[in-house]
């Protein structure tokens, strides 16, 4: 029996199908109202859709991507202006649960805190860390401590062990009052506060483990009641207290007003005063200054000499050559002496022979050569 090959491969096709009844439609009857046969497209069960944000949010499509005032506040922080927008968040660096300390809500989150009793107001308890995450990203020990204070807080959120302790966390670069006035000129710290800011104790990560495990025994148990509080003079309640206090507040006058300053104006007034100071603390003495003239003048003098020197000495050889003649070797000296005198004898005889007396009277010196002759033979 031969089988034909597209009948085979037909039925397999037709197998393979699977048939519902819901697929099959009657069709059309007389009296029954005609139906749309173009239904509306659905979109897909996942995927996007025109309309639909990324990642399931809203409809808002793209247009919230540009957002005008955060390019307003990048182009003036590139020309130098000190512009920031209200950060309601931290960009995930912190957790937004613990508060965030400023120079502003000191007084009245901590100082005037209020409490249902005076026993409930001795056990409050702030652990807080000074940090500088947010501004120094490069900074690693302040991003380990960061990360284990919150580990620990959220440790003691979940056990609810610690209920007279409240977290916060103060950012090192943007708060002036409170560092100043604590004496802290670095971070990362650690610091236990009690008594509304009268009892401090202040820890480097060093000092203490900051492990969450660790930090939240070491609350648990009031580890810190180990070590004294800081305390002296400048310590709150100390004599020199109110020093660091006005300084505290002065500071904190000047650092908003020079951060509302554009940068590249600070660059040029820091430079000029520093010029400015630099040539005074160098400049000479008195003593150096007329030290400095005397100097200047004895050397004028030294080449107003050399100039009138090296001209007379290009001047001698033209006007009087017996200068040459003296400077010379006694030798020569010598024989020059020898001619000019042989010289001079032959231009005496010359002068002899041709003077008119010589010539006048030949005879009598004829004679008295003679009579010279006969008295020497007498004799």
């Amino acid at each position: 029996m031969k089988l034909n090959p597209a009948f085979f491969g037909g039925l397999l096709t037709l197998c393979s199908i699977p048939v519902q009844a819901q697929y099959f439609s009657e069709g059309w009857k007389p009296g029954q109202p005609a139906q749309e046969t173009v239904s509306a497209a659905k979109p897909a069960a996942t995927g996007w859709a025109p309309g639909q944000k990324a990642d399931g949010g809203s409809s808002e499509g793209t247009s919230s991507s540009f957002d005008f005032n955060t390019f307003l506040v990048s182009t003036l922080n590139k020309f130098g202006f000190n512009v920031s927008l209200p950060e309601t968040t931290s960009n995930g660096l912190w957790d937004e649960r613990i508060p965030l300390i400023t120079d502003t809500n000191y007084q009245d989150l901590i100082v005037n805190e209020e409490f249902a009793s005076d026993e409930e107001a001795s056990k409050r308890t702030w652990a807080l860390v000074i940090t500088t995450a947010a501004s120094n990203k490069g900074e690693a020990i302040s991003k380990f401590v960061d990360n284990m204070f919150d580990s620990a807080y959220n440790t003691s959120v979940v056990e609810a062990d610690l209920p007279n302790v409240r977290w916060g966390r103060i950012d090192y670069f943007n708060v002036t009052y409170l560092t100043t006035k604590w004496n802290v000129w670095q971070a990362p710290y650690l610091v236990i506060l009690k008594d509304r800011g009268q009892t401090l104790h202040f820890y480097r990560p060093t000092q203490i483990r900051v492990r969450e495990e660790a930090f939240r025994e070491f609350l648990l148990t009031e580890g810190y009641k180990m070590t004294p509080p800081w305390s002296g003079l400048w310590a709150p309640g100390g004599e020199r207290e109110w020093i660091l206090e006005l300084v505290a507040i002065w500071m904190t006058k000047a650092y908003n007003l020079f951060v509302k300053v554009p940068k590249f104006l600070i660059y040029v007034v820091s430079g000029g005063l520093g010029s400015i100071i630099l040539s005074w603390m160098h400049r000479p003495s008195k003593e150096q200054r007329q030290n400095a003239i005397r100097e200047a003048q004895e050397k004028a003098k030294r080449e107003a000499a050399a100039a009138s020197s090296t001209s007379s000495s290009t001047k001698v050889p033209e006007s009087s050559p017996t200068k040459n003649s003296q400077q010379e070797s006694p030798k020569k000296k010598g024989k020059v002496a020898k001619a000019d005198e042989k010289s001079l004898r032959a231009s005496t005889s010359s002068v002899a022979e041709s003077s008119p007396e010589r010539r006048s009277s030949p005879v009598k010196t004829r004679s008295s050569t003679r009579q010279k002759k006969g008295k020497k033979a007498t004799q």
